[in-house]
């Protein structure tokens, strides 16, 4: 579908639309389907600078939040976050301020590490925060000290951003240069903090000193706005003549939507206010134009909280400050973003993964909720409120718990969510189980038994390209559960390191296909870059199964030498059974294995099948059936000592390899997936 203006007869689709999504049964676009329409400059048309001129608020006059002297709204929220809160707060305010030290900062350069020096710079920000919403709270003025201790610690760092992010300056990876202020995802979430630090406790803080409120102001200004007005050379930002491989990604939605806060909050100039509007609306259309035209999101669901989510602040903040003044949030492509987290949700907290992603990604229920009230989509408002009441700002008991001990989302996330806690605590939940999702231009297909239900098979395949944002090498991968626990996995990614994003990225094994559910042809595996795709695409679901068809090929360098191969995997409902065939021809006879990467233990059966079981709990086992006469199959076992890969599949996972008995220069093998 190419990208073309948004059609106003789509809005009369909209209501039609969610009916069929409520049924699980409408794909996302392709010949047929009808009237999704990617939207192209929704933001710039919508809100031109005359517009802005005369619609955006006044410097001082946009109020969206009760600040600290408005006590009733605080009150109002239910006793026990606020008791939870306060002492959140006052757990930070025992333990103090740690240091952030430049040997820290340097060990990015020196050794790749990343993640100690952004331990204490998150911990600070969420110090910082637990503080400001205890006060707002508890409105007695005894946080005031610690608040401003936090400001001022935050104000006088060198930079406000990570480590890994320096080679946007002109010195590169290493400490920060003072002389060249980078906006980059962190240090806009800082700046976005301060201001509304400002916002709600500004006369409270000058009561500490008047010069805390003028020292945000100078720093957010030198920092954020200032080289915001000056630059458009930030690749994330879509403006300028530079250009990354892949498409913009969430830094476009997630910096921008900071930025247009503390813009409103911080800028007094009331044309500089609306050529910052006027810029973040060109900016965040930069992304959304660049967004695959089926509404999927090709960073995976791990990545949607900031990608999708921050476009849906940018949106609802640019309405709350121009008065409520149009309808975008009506525009169906919204909607079909959101509603790509219901299509790619297995069971649990479990959803389809793929690229930099990990398989346990559930969403922030409080701000899905928001965004499903928004553009009027119930099921999209229950399925927020249903993550909400588990571990959100709005849980009760160990999930509330869970929430604050986490590191906080943004003030612009949790303050409506407490403001709004009794509304969402008491909102229609739903865990929703969709049958059906097709997307024909990312080439994402997503299937189960039944809806509603996560009993039985389900299956989800990726026939894109390898040259998305934080992609791995894994065209044509496939996902399968039984029952809602993992069969076969995308394993996910390791913390991040300097070698994630070096050049050396695809010598880490997580990142490659040969560790993939995907063939490994003569020992070649699949190459990186957006020309390495999947191509002839067919789909086809019923209520018998759904399959979904496609050449992979070309994900495969030319050594590789082959001239088609043709993957087809299709979900039976009616015998509950995944089926994968390889229908492939080469240019010569080499050996071929198809690599099954499962966290269940893999134990010989007789002859052409194997039983997968897992290792704990009470998991039905599943059944790999193949030919004995043409795979002979193998088994690697994988010990992970990365936290978060254990976290998601235990102490190890396992590599089965079906090996083809004799080098083949054409064939057609089928395997299949089934209950034991």
């Amino acid at each position: 579908m190419n990208r073309r203006h948004f059609l106003a007869g789509s809005l009369a689709l909209a209501g039609q639309h969610k009916l069929l999504h409520s049924m699980g049964l409408l794909s996302m676009g392709g010949p047929g389907t009808g009237a999704l329409v990617a939207p192209h400059n929704l933001l710039s048309s919508t809100y031109t600078e005359a517009f802005l001129a005369s619609k955006l608020a006044a410097p001082g006059a946009w109020h969206p939040y009760p600040n600290w002297s408005e006590r009733g709204p605080w009150m109002a929220i239910p006793a026990d976050i606020r008791k939870a809160v306060v002492e959140c707060a006052e757990a930070d305010q025992k333990v103090g301020w740690k240091a952030l030290l430049a040997t820290s900062f340097l060990e990015y350069r020196r050794n790749g590490n990343r993640t100690r020096y952004q331990e204490v710079n998150f911990g600070r920000r969420s110090q910082l925060q637990h503080l400001i919403l205890g006060e707002c709270v508890e409105g007695q003025g005894r946080f005031l000290d610690d608040i401003a201790n936090g400001v001022w610690l935050i104000c006088e760092e060198t930079f406000w951003g990570a480590p890994a992010h320096m080679a946007a300056q002109k010195a590169g990876v290493g400490l920060p240069d003072v002389t060249e202020p980078i906006i980059e995802l962190f240090g806009a979430e800082t700046a976005q903090l301060l201001a509304w630090t400002k916002y709600f406790l500004g006369p409270q803080l000058d009561t500490v000193s008047p010069l805390l409120g003028k020292r945000i102001t100078q720093e957010v200004e030198r920092r954020m706005l200032k080289p915001a007005r000056e630059r458009n050379d930030f690749t994330w930002m879509g403006l300028g003549s530079a250009r990354q491989e892949h498409r913009l990604n969430n830094w476009c939605p997630w910096i921008n939507s900071n930025l247009l806060v503390t813009n409103l909050i911080v800028e007094e100039d009331p044309k500089l206010r609306v050529e910052e509007a006027v810029r973040i609306a060109r900016s965040v259309d930069a992304y959304l134009n660049d967004y695959w035209s089926d509404a999927g999101e090709e960073e995976g669901p791990g990545y949607f909280s900031r990608s999708v989510m921050c476009l849906f602040e940018v949106l609802s903040t640019m309405e709350s400050a121009t008065g409520n003044s149009t309808n975008i949030l009506a525009n169906p492509f919204i909607d079909a973003m959101g509603r790509f987290i219901l299509n790619v949700h297995i069971a649990g907290d479990d959803y389809v993964d793929y690229g930099d992603v990990h398989g346990k990604a559930a969403p922030e229920g409080d701000v899905l909720y928001r965004m499903g009230k928004a553009v009027h989509d119930e099921q999209l408002q229950a399925f927020g409120a249903f993550y909400a009441a588990r571990e959100g700002w709005t849980a009760t008991g160990a999930g509330l718990t869970k929430a604050l001990s986490m590191r906080l989302p943004s003030l612009s996330r949790s303050l409506p969510a407490l403001l709004a806690a009794d509304e969402i605590r008491s909102a229609r939940r739903e865990d929703v189980l969709v049958r059906d999702a097709w997307y024909p231009d990312f080439g994402l297909m997503t299937a189960r038994k039944k809806a509603g239900t996560t009993e039985g098979m389900y299956v989800a395949v990726l026939a894109s390209n390898n040259g998305r944002s934080h992609s791995h090498n894994d065209t044509g991968n496939f996902v399968i559960y039984q029952d809602g626990d993992p069969v076969a996995i995308d394993v996910g990614v390791e913390d991040y390191t300097a070698k994630t994003f070096g050049p050396d990225r695809y010598s880490i094994w997580t990142m490659q296909s040969a560790f993939h559910n995907l063939p490994t042809i003569g020992g070649v595996m699949q190459h990186n870059g957006v020309e390495y795709d999947a191509i002839d695409r067919k789909y086809e679901s019923n209520n018998e199964g759904a399959t979904a068809s496609f050449n992979i090929s070309n994900a495969y360098p030319k050594e590789a030498g082959i001239k088609s191969w043709i993957r087809t995997v299709t979900l039976d409902r009616v015998h509950d059974t995944v089926t994968v065939e390889e229908d492939f021809e080469l240019e010569r006879a080499v050996a071929v294995s198809l690599s099954v990467m499962t966290p269940r233990v893999p134990t010989a059966g007789g002859a052409g099948s194997m039983t997968l079981k897992l290792a704990g709990g009470d998991s039905k086992a599943s059944l790999l059936k193949f030919n004995g006469a043409e795979l002979v199959p193998a088994v690697e076992t994988i010990v992970l000592t990365d936290q978060h890969l254990r976290e998601d599949w235990g102490e190890q996972v396992y590599r089965i390899l079906l090996n083809s008995k004799q080098a083949v220069a054409k064939g057609r093998f089928s395997y299949e997936f089934t209950r034991a």
